[in-house]
């Protein structure tokens, strides 16, 4: 992992401990460069652990105050069955936590801060599967923070051709925002 053992003592950092999410923040964080969120210029492939890739998405919050994704990993295509670029976060999220899941999204735009979060995910008609994701600020059009740059994994189930199975239900609800000093 890059993260260093210091940087591990909050909550926000305790969702990431010994996962490739704690890589995935450690890439973010060192392409700030003194900003309060990195450009999307600076998330260059050619410069991140290659085993984060295919768990990454990016999404742009459009004039009209949604989240669009524009990026989603083949490991994410892969879990979900379907690719999400160019789908809006409201049609890919049951109504019944949407609001929920738009709170974390506006969040992460409005505070620009980071956020781990976990819970279950599931289309209608499919499985319903744990997941551990990472969403973090980026600037897409500007300074400012209006995009999301991230990483989700699965902890509980394995990927296979028939789809995600659930193989432990033990991951519970969880969400933990980064501090200013988790940023350092």
């Amino acid at each position: 992992m890059l993260a260093s053992p210091k940087a591990l003592s909050s909550d926000f950092h305790a969702l990431l401990r010994d996962t490739p999410l704690a890589d995935c923040f450690a890439f973010w964080r060192s392409q700030r460069a003194g900003l309060a969120v990195p450009p999307k210029s600076t998330i260059d492939p050619v410069a991140m652990p290659l085993h984060i890739i295919p768990f990454l998405f990016l999404y742009e919050r459009t004039a009209e105050g949604r989240f669009r994704c524009r990026l989603a990993g083949t490991a994410v295509c892969n879990a979900f069955q379907n690719d999400p670029t160019g789908r809006h976060l409201d049609e890919m999220i049951l109504p019944g936590v949407l609001a929920s899941r738009a709170r974390l999204f506006e969040g992460v735009v409005e505070r620009a801060l980071p956020v781990a979060y976990g819970g279950h995910v599931a289309e209608p008609g499919r499985t319903w599967v744990k997941f551990r994701r990472l969403m973090m600020p980026i600037a897409i059009k500007g300074t400012e923070a209006d995009g999301i740059f991230g990483m989700v994994i699965f902890p509980d189930f394995e990927l296979r051709k028939s789809g995600p199975k659930l193989v432990d239900d033990s991951l519970p609800e969880l969400e933990a925002w980064a501090t200013p000093d988790d940023l350092i």
